[in-house]
């Protein structure tokens, strides 16, 4: 019995990943849960498993290939009746029987008014308009990544000869055609000026994934940022007397990440809309009654942002502790998808390679997101006095479709107090 392996759901907000590579060969026998292939997301790679015993006898997407969730990537050989319940695959008979997908529906004819545009188009040189070229890519049977690209480089993919299977255009044939095009188009007058020496790289992986998820949320979000300072006086203070009984007794170093973690739960608790979600259609708000906060890892040119559940049910030092583990498996590409998935609201630290502001970027679909910065000594007015105290530079990020400014800087202005005072909350930590 044929077997159709497809791309299963990958956890909150992912909706496609890339292939990174195959684990096993066309014509070689797997048994069930044995891993296939290597999947990236934009927030980690994950293995997906063989859902039953059988031979691979077909790989439909190969290394570097974008694939939504749902996708049929490879075909097995199976024997009935030893599926594994699972997403992951789909018989031939329930595909047989399934309703039919969009893209499988006969390509409309090309209309008239198109076909003038096209006249117009040979006559003049011009590309045709936006909407017509949105037209002829609907019209054709293809891939996610061939659309996307189609929509890119403003090209009609009925133009474009495919060479794929039952004639479906191909990225090849894209690339192919975006190539000769450049040639027909120009004027026969015009001649490209010299090229400065530059070096091209693909822009691929985890970095292309974290740039799509920027832009959706840059560009769906109005994000507005309000800055403050923090005097980080009295956390210091307790850090150094406190720091070696910690590490002695619990071989733990608090970092002051632990610190504002407590303090934004405190905050977040009075101030509820920082911790909601606005759904995609904007007809509800999702006020959320738990606390997950997620801090950003940084990992050489790329992100992570693990999620530290339930924060507010957690000790200083059990949350120190979770803080800990969570940023050995980040470096160590070792999380899961439990593990960064379900924050309510996200704190990103660019103060650790010296930042002293910035303007972060609301990890969607939160509301907020805290950006903190390197505590520097400077001189700050106390009592009519001069003194020097460390200062810490606070950006806090927010929806301004949820939050008004009046909203966003009042709770920054009470996670501060919690950081500038926190003796009471402190109190039960050894």
């Amino acid at each position: 019995m044929e077997l159709k392996i497809q791309i299963p759901p990958l956890g909150e907000s992912v909706v496609e990943g890339t292939i990174v590579k195959w684990l096993v060969k066309v014509g070689d026998e797997v048994k069930s849960d044995e891993p296939l292939v290597e999947l990236m997301t934009d927030k980690i790679n994950v293995e997906i498993p063989s859902p039953a015993d059988g031979k691979l006898v077909k790989i439909l997407a190969e290394p570097d290939t974008i694939v939504p969730v749902g996708e049929v990537i490879a075909l097995m050989e199976v024997k009935e009746g030893i599926i594994k319940e699972g997403k992951a695959f789909q018989t031939e008979a329930e595909d047989k029987h399934s309703p039919e997908k969009p893209e499988e529906q006969k390509a409309p004819e090309p209309d008239e008014e198109f076909e003038k545009v096209m006249e117009h188009q040979r006559k003049t040189g011009l590309h045709a308009p936006t909407e017509n070229v949105e037209d002829g890519i609907k019209a054709v049977r293809s891939s996610p990544l061939v659309r996307r690209m189609a929509r890119e480089h403003h090209i009609d993919l009925r133009k474009v000869k495919g060479t794929g299977k039952d004639g479906r255009i191909t990225k090849e044939n894209i690339l192919e055609y975006i190539e000769r095009r450049h040639t027909i188009d120009k004027k026969p007058d015009f001649t490209w000026p010299q090229a400065e020496d530059i070096e091209v790289i693909p822009f691929k992986g985890i970095r292309k994934v974290i740039a799509e998820h920027m832009t959706r949320s840059a560009f769906t979000i109005p994000h507005v940022t309000t800055f403050d300072e923090v005097d980080m006086s009295e956390i210091t203070t307790w850090r150094k007397k406190y720091l070696p009984i910690i590490e002695e007794r619990y071989n733990l170093r608090p970092t002051f990440m632990p610190f504002l973690i407590k303090a934004a739960v405190f905050a977040l608790k009075e101030y509820p809309l920082m911790n909601s979600e606005l759904s995609e259609d904007g007809s509800s708000l999702k006020i959320k009654k738990f606390y997950n906060i997620g801090f950003a890892v940084g990992r050489e040119n790329s992100l992570i942002v693990p999620v530290l559940k339930h924060a507010d049910r957690k000790s200083f030092l059990e949350i120190t502790k979770e803080l800990t583990e969570l940023g050995k498996k980040a470096n160590e590409d070792e999380l899961s998808i439990e593990e960064i998935s379900g924050g309510t609201f996200s704190i990103t630290n660019a103060g650790m390679f010296g930042a002293t502001a910035s303007t972060p970027i609301i990890v969607y679909p939160q509301v907020g997101i805290l950006g903190v910065h390197i505590v520097k000594e400077k001189p700050v007015a106390v009592d009519g006095e001069i003194v020097i105290r460390p200062i810490m530079n606070l950006g806090l990020s927010f929806d301004h479709r949820v939050v008004d400014g009046a909203y966003a800087v009042k709770f920054l202005r009470l996670l501060i107090e919690y950081l500038e005072s926190p003796d009471l909350w402190l109190l039960n930590v050894v």
